[in-house]
């Protein structure tokens, strides 16, 4: 067990668990909702198998005197879909335990019913939502917080809800997760699902002639993968390896971290950033499509921890490639970079103390 959670009390209840920390008690609970999480995500960072940003700040909020139920995950609101209960199954945590002076924090785009009761003046409380990018956030007047991960995101709530207090807060990672290791590259490394350019991947790797290992989605589309790339379908995120293995089998000994992503020039999604900001928090260089709204937040060649190449573009990615692999001492030290950028910035402690900031605002 991590020593950051060795104090913190859990109370398991009906859809999550409720953690705290006994005598640092400001008053205030926050409900928390994700995609993913629930106890389940919390066993896995309180026995050292995950990192704590994945609860977004909120064990790290327990330190400055909040009380969070992490709630079970919720899906993404389709109408093609199953639209009852929703998000409308949290509402027996809003009539037991959510007070009026309490914190809805949503870690995505992914209410629906809450807000739109809120509008109805049904159970007002405080609701705050996170938004990646140019996205839409359903009754967004509902809000009376929004975090944005990145200045399009900022620029797009400030348009859909105008009243509400929007901050941007970036990104970070628990860096007590991930250790400083030597640098000795082997090969190039490839981990994500989401919104990735699997073929120009492929094209750009198969250029380069360089071993490479591809952790994928298990519904990736078939490319055809060049003999010195190792691919392992399914196990993208931890999800077939685990956290552990996953850095120090992969990121530990790579020459880079290659996200390849499709092209997003109206800024819609920053696929990505959670990948090149755990890559640097073991200080590796990354290789990044630049496009979508990442690069407001993380500009790779300004900071000088990484390359960023055009979308769609394999000979790029190659180019970028060889350039790594035939210059170590400068990959070294982009990786040196990155770290240091997590240690002054993108870090989950820096973002949790911004997070409560913007809490004791509302």
């Amino acid at each position: 067990m991590r020593r950051l959670c060795d104090d913190i009390r859990e109370e398991p209840v009906r859809g999550g668990v409720i953690l705290s920390r006994p005598g640092r008690s400001n008053g205030r609970r926050v409900l928390f909702i994700n995609s993913y999480g629930g106890a389940d995500l919390w066993r896995k960072i309180k026995s050292g198998h995950q990192p704590t940003h994945h609860l977004w700040g909120c064990v790290e909020l327990l330190s400055h005197g909040y009380t969070v139920l992490v709630a079970e995950p919720l899906k993404h609101f389709e109408w093609r879909g199953r639209i009852f209960p929703h998000d409308l199954k949290y509402h027996h945590h809003i009539v037991d335990w959510v007070r009026r002076e309490d914190i809805i924090f949503c870690a995505h785009t992914l209410l629906y019913w809450l807000p739109f009761l809120q509008l109805l003046g049904y159970r007002r409380r405080t609701l705050v939502s996170l938004t990646y990018a140019r996205e839409e956030l359903d009754f967004a007047a509902a809000h009376r917080g929004v975090i944005a991960l990145t200045p399009a995101a900022a620029d797009e709530a400030r348009r859909m809800a105008p009243r509400a207090k929007v901050a941007m807060l970036g990104w970070g990672a628990d860096l007590e997760f991930f250790p400083v290791l030597p640098y000795n590259p082997r090969f190039f490394f490839s981990n994500g699902r989401t919104h990735r350019d699997f073929d120009t991947l492929a094209r750009g790797v198969a250029l380069a002639g360089f071993p490479t290992s591809v952790l994928s989605a298990p519904r990736a589309p078939e490319v055809p993968w060049s003999k010195h790339v190792d691919h392992i379908p399914g196990a993208a995120s931890g999800e077939a390896i685990p956290f552990h293995d996953l850095f120090h089998r992969y990121y530990a000994d790579c020459t880079a971290s290659l996200i390849a992503l499709k092209a997003d020039p109206r800024e819609k999604t920053a696929v990505g950033l959670t990948s090149a900001i755990e890559a640097m928090a073991m200080a590796r260089p990354v290789i990044v499509t630049r496009t979508g709204a990442m690069p407001g937040i993380l500009d790779l060649d300004q900071r000088r921890c990484g390359l960023a190449v055009p979308a769609g573009d394999p000979a790029a990615l190659a180019e970028a490639m060889r350039y790594l692999a035939e210059n170590p001492a400068k990959a070294a030290e982009m990786g040196a970079a990155g770290r240091r950028h997590c240690e002054s910035y993108f870090n989950i402690e820096r973002y949790a103390a911004d997070l409560h900031a913007l809490f004791e605002s509302l």
